[in-house]
């Protein structure tokens, strides 16, 4: 990587790190109390970037696997145990049964997506039938214009439901030269801003979330991401890396440093390159 890229995760790690708090969690900021929406984010980006997790968050992880009853929680919770390399204290089996009898998670695109990471992070193979039918539906979700919707289609697409899915296609196994998983990375790359990011929806602002998304799919479907631009734009991978702040944290955008760990941790995935 570049020298610019190397400090950029190195610094995210440290960052991280410096964030966790004495029960093992972490908070939206250094110095906020723990939520158990970040650990698990923290954990993916951790593990990303080669970094082992400590047995405070694995325990930490735990706690939350025994409490949550939400889809999208199981999900994030299993796959952030599963990235420590622990087991899943049981999410699995919620996780199976919260399939539907369309195959889909909730009937919503992103939770599907999210249900084939989980149920593949588990041992299930892409010839699995829950994965199958769970695939069959999210294919079935993409919109005319490539994109993908998180209410399924007729919704408008927007770069963060698209990348999620093509990552699910792709998880799934479906091939890179599938006409969904090729119209999907169309609809992703005609999206990316002159700045070389990408926005929430198309047309707005780049952020370092989306813009990680769309990193993370693109890498799925075997681009490479530091080739994506916009005309003479910088690549989405060079844009996370302007918004590293001098403490190591990721900035949000421009304009905003909002929920430093979780932005962090998202955007150290796909610094690390790692759908």
């Amino acid at each position: 990587p570049s020298a610019a890229r190397a400090d950029a995760r190195a610094g995210a790690v440290a960052y991280l790190a410096g964030a966790q708090n004495a029960d093992g969690g972490f908070g939206g900021a250094k110095g906020e109390p723990s939520n158990p929406a970040y650990g698990a984010w923290v954990a993916m980006g951790l593990a990303a970037a080669g970094r082992p997790c400590d047995e405070r968050l694995v325990g930490a992880l735990r706690a939350e696997a025994r409490r949550v009853t939400v889809t999208g929680d199981v999900e994030r919770t299993l796959l952030g145990l599963r990235a420590c390399g622990a087991s899943d204290a049981g999410l699995a089996a919620k996780l199976a049964r919260a399939q539907g009898s369309d195959g889909s998670f909730d009937r919503l695109v992103n939770t599907t997506a999210f249900a084939i990471f989980g149920l593949r992070a588990t041992g299930r193979a892409t010839g699995d039938a829950r994965v199958r039918r769970a695939v069959r539906w999210l294919a079935g979700q993409q919109n005319a214009d490539g994109g993908f919707n998180f209410g399924g289609r007729g919704g408008p697409s927007g770069i963060d439901d698209t990348a999620a899915a093509l990552q699910g296609l792709r998880a799934a196994g479906r091939a890179r030269a599938t006409r969904g998983v090729r119209r999907a990375v169309t609809f992703l790359t005609r999206e990316q801003n002159p700045d070389g990011g990408f926005a929430l929806a198309p047309g707005g602002r780049s952020n370092a979330q989306s813009t990680a998304w769309a990193v993370q799919a693109l890498v799925a479907a075997g681009r490479d991401p530091d080739r994506v631009t916009r005309g003479a734009s910088r690549s989405p991978i060079a844009y996370l890396e302007s918004l590293s702040a001098p403490d190591g944290a990721v900035r949000y955008s421009r304009t905003s440093a909002q929920t430093p760990v979780w932005v962090t941790s998202q955007a150290l995935t796909a610094l690390a390159r790692a759908p």
